[in-house]
């Protein structure tokens, strides 16, 4: 859900539920405390985030193992699932608050309806409506996806992000990719997206943030 360039994530063992998260800057923690903090996640949790008096984190050595049987400390800086890679990626960002539809990418092309529902389904997440995009190219798909409440779709981005889709003729899979969308409602989206095409002078819709190549896990 940090995808303003997160550094290093830090789960206290003192504290159970707390963790301390580095980002690239200070604007990123600043917009990090104005976006997210306080918003519910799935039926009955709500996240709180506030600024940390420490100016970096230390390497932990030898993390504790949590409950999914992660390491308590990790390093992200050059992650390749960071949103933005560079400063000119980064600088064409458009931020957005958490809300109930979606904006997937770099998913496979050809992907149905039934494939995208059942990546979310498979981590207990459910949407109520899927919008697929005219293709941008035979090289990936993308789309919206609508849940019941910004709740249950900030949720539903804590578990799906980054979330492997198998692919035939190709030798790994898509790790696609989530956002949340400017999009009031789906029809909105979908005609505003036509009308833009149109304007162009083709079927390939403008995608929030920066351009992505497709990127698949090795």
């Amino acid at each position: 859900m940090f995808s303003f360039s997160s550094a290093q994530i830090k789960f206290l063992k003192t504290k159970e539920g707390t963790a301390m998260v580095q980002m690239g800057d200070a604007i990123a923690v600043e917009r990090c405390v104005q976006h997210l903090n306080n918003i519910p996640i799935g039926n009955d949790g709500k996240i709180q985030i506030a600024f940390s008096k420490q100016n970096f984190l230390s390497e932990v050595t030898n993390p504790y193992t949590l409950p999914d049987h992660t390491p308590s400390f990790k390093e992200y800086t050059g992650s390749k699932n960071n949103r933005f890679l560079s400063l000119t990626q980064a600088s064409k960002n458009r931020i957005q608050p958490p809300s109930k539809i979606l904006h997937f990418f770099n998913t496979p092309p050809g992907l149905t309806d039934e494939q995208l529902i059942a990546a979310f389904s498979n981590n207990d997440c459910h949407p109520s409506q899927v919008r697929m995009f005219p293709l941008k190219s035979e090289r990936s798909s993308s789309g919206l996806v609508e849940f019941p409440s910004v709740a249950l779709a900030v949720q539903a981005i804590m578990k799906c992000n980054h979330t492997a889709i198998d692919h035939k003729g190709t030798k790994f899979p898509f790790i696609m990719k989530l956002c949340f969308s400017s999009s009031k409602t789906m029809n909105g989206a979908w005609n505003n997206e036509n009308i833009e095409n149109m304007k162009q002078g083709s079927a390939i819709p403008t995608t929030p943030g920066a351009e992505d190549e497709p990127m698949q896990a090795r």
